[in-house]
């Protein structure tokens, strides 16, 4: 897969529109469309900002197999929804989840 193939597979399959992934990655709109279409190649710089804004590292991005990276789909969304997070809500996340399981600190 190319990688403004893939680009766009990851997207669609978070359900994320273009408009919102430009509003995430703080890249426009215009420029996604054409990494998309295959007209343009991002720079490190960019794709680094794409792919953070889907919840993917770029290992993850470049791997093949997602077997290796996460254990379940389950695991998968959950990971990436958390990347999605500022650190606030990342530590209320990580409270809630340890809450949850029985695990939170005293």
């Amino acid at each position: 897969m190319n990688l403004h193939e893939r680009i766009k597979k990851i997207r669609t399959d978070q359900k994320i529109s273009v408009y919102r992934l430009a509003k995430l990655s703080d890249v426009s709109e215009n420029y996604i469309r054409v990494i998309e279409k295959g007209n343009n190649q991002p720079s490190v710089q960019i794709l680094g900002k794409l792919v953070k804004s889907l919840g993917v590292t770029l290992s993850e991005f470049f791997s093949d197999d997602d077997s290796v990276l996460y254990p379940t789909p389950y695991e998968k969304e959950l990971i990436q929804a958390a990347r999605k997070l500022n650190a606030q809500k990342s530590e209320l996340l990580l409270t809630l989840a340890k809450a949850l399981s029985g695990d939170e600190e005293t």
